[in-house]
């Protein structure tokens, strides 16, 4: 197999690989080293010739599309949430087709908690990227809103009859959102040892009991 330079500095092709499909892969294999050293020995811990030579390139090439770890955590936290956000919406419509609210939110909650059985993704998205920074601290927070407006978005949908006040229901979102996470993190403390099924059946009753509430 012809070896592919590892050249970005120019937009000629080598091996067969263009400059941008090149930057791209670099960009991937420090986006895979940085979810497995974080979701391991930990954000603090990690330095750039760490995650080098997890990725088996120079640093060059990590300050080619990074500009520090914080960089990468951002970027790593962002995707890891961004799919676990698509796989619930996903399970949610799926589940829809059968027209039973209950499989639908435990459909969301089994997509949700699945993906948190990676105990890389856990890592990273409910201890790494807690109090590293003001930047850091705002994007998590932002995101649990988007899991808060995504949730109420769903129940609305289940219960159309929902008559709260937006800002009481925007609350009470955020603060479910927030019971549903520590459920997640204390999981991932205890190494998993209650199944899956323990943790979709607490917290389904946590959101129905929230429907209930909100006429």
């Amino acid at each position: 197999m012809k070896k592919v330079k590892q050249n970005t500095e120019t937009g000629r092709t080598y091996g067969g690989e263009s400059a941008a499909d090149r930057l791209a892969r670099q960009r991937r294999q420090f986006m895979d080293a940085g979810l497995e050293l974080f979701g391991t020995i930990g954000y603090r811990a990690t330095t750039v010739r760490m995650l080098c030579k997890q990725a088996g390139l120079i640093d060059r090439y990590f300050y080619k599309t990074f500009h520090d770890t914080e960089d990468l955590l951002v970027e790593v936290y962002t995707e890891a949430v961004d799919q676990i956000k698509d796989k619930v919406i996903l399970a949610i419509a799926e589940a829809a087709d059968l027209g039973n609210p209950e499989l639908q939110i435990n459909a969301g909650l089994d997509a949700f908690f699945t993906a948190y059985e990676n105990a890389r993704v856990a890592r990273v998205c409910w201890l790494e990227v807690l109090g590293v920074s003001p930047r850091i601290d705002a994007l998590y927070t932002s995101r649990i809103q988007d899991f808060g407006d995504l949730l109420l978005l769903q129940g609305k949908a289940i219960k159309p009859s929902w008559s709260l006040p937006e800002e009481e229901t925007r609350i009470t979102g955020i603060a479910l959102v927030g019971a549903i996470i520590q459920s997640a993190m204390q999981w991932l403390l205890d190494d998993y040892r209650s199944p899956r099924a323990a943790l979709v059946n607490a917290n389904s009753r946590l959101i129905r009991s929230l429907l209930e509430s909100g006429q």
